[in-house]
């Protein structure tokens, strides 16, 4: 379901550049929809969203709609999702229940931030928590976007500081190899032996060390410390950097205008 989601998604991109694919791409996720039928519907959410926001068919708002109290339940996860379709729809219903929803979330996230000095919800982990929390702030982003009045974007700018170097520990590197005057060199990854490191690497940084020292050493072979992802750490990393750019341009033009 998620890989369909994705799918529908990148028709939107797709289009007018590789038509054939993105064609396929939205078949393929049409077709998941029709021939998946899941028991819970939770797990339809992503797709009918991204359906609906692909192809404006009214079964997809529908679906929305008529689990509105399913997407409030797991408003961590989905109101991010479910929020940008919400103009689109526009049924009262749905947006006061999401509305409401993502003000509950949001006071929670503010008390979980207040918990440390890096505003961001963060419970140390024997794991670095640098990939969780980098999710954390492109999630923040999407929710910023849809509900400004109630979800700054203090929390996805604070995301970014913390990934790059405002964390836990002695070690403040950035967990971005390269980016930053002291960066993750060299980490966990296929160039480990060689202690090199590759440029946009996303480690998932400091680990907690029983009982309570917080650690990130310059060694390669520290897997939970140190180790790469280029997939989903660099993905939410370029993204959180983007939209960084963006949200802070919006400041400063609002000002200057």
């Amino acid at each position: 379901m998620e890989v369909a989601a994705a799918l529908a998604a990148a028709y939107r991109v797709m289009k007018g550049y590789n038509d054939t694919l993105a064609n396929q791409c939205l078949q393929i996720a049409q077709q998941v929809w029709i021939t998946e039928k899941e028991k819970n519907p939770r797990q339809r959410i992503a797709l009918a969203t991204e359906l609906f926001i692909t192809t404006k068919e009214k079964q997809f708002a529908d679906f929305l709609v008529s689990n509105k109290d399913v997407i409030a339940k797991s408003i961590n996860y989905e109101g991010w999702i479910v929020g940008r379709a919400l103009p689109l729809i526009n049924n009262a219903d749905l947006t006061n229940t999401i509305t409401n929803s993502v003000k509950i979330l949001f006071d929670t996230i503010q008390a979980q931030g207040k918990r440390t000095p890096y505003a961001v919800p963060y419970q140390p982990n024997i794991w670095g928590a640098g990939w969780d929390i980098q999710h954390f702030g492109y999630k923040q982003y999407f929710l910023h976007e849809a509900f400004p009045e109630i979800v700054s974007d203090d929390y996805m700018l604070s995301a970014l500081n913390f990934i790059l170097g405002c964390h836990p520990g002695s070690n403040t590197a950035s967990f971005a190899s390269g980016v930053g005057a002291h960066s993750m060199i060299p980490a966990y990854g296929f160039n480990r032996a060689d202690w090199s490191y590759i440029p946009g690497g996303i480690a998932s940084g400091t680990a907690l060390i029983r009982p309570d020292f917080p650690e990130l050493l310059p060694f390669p072979y520290l897997w939970q410390q140190g180790e790469y992802v280029l997939g989903g750490g660099t993905t939410d990393y370029l993204f959180l950097v983007l939209a960084a750019n963006k949200v802070l341009n919006e400041k400063s033009n609002s000002v200057i205008h």
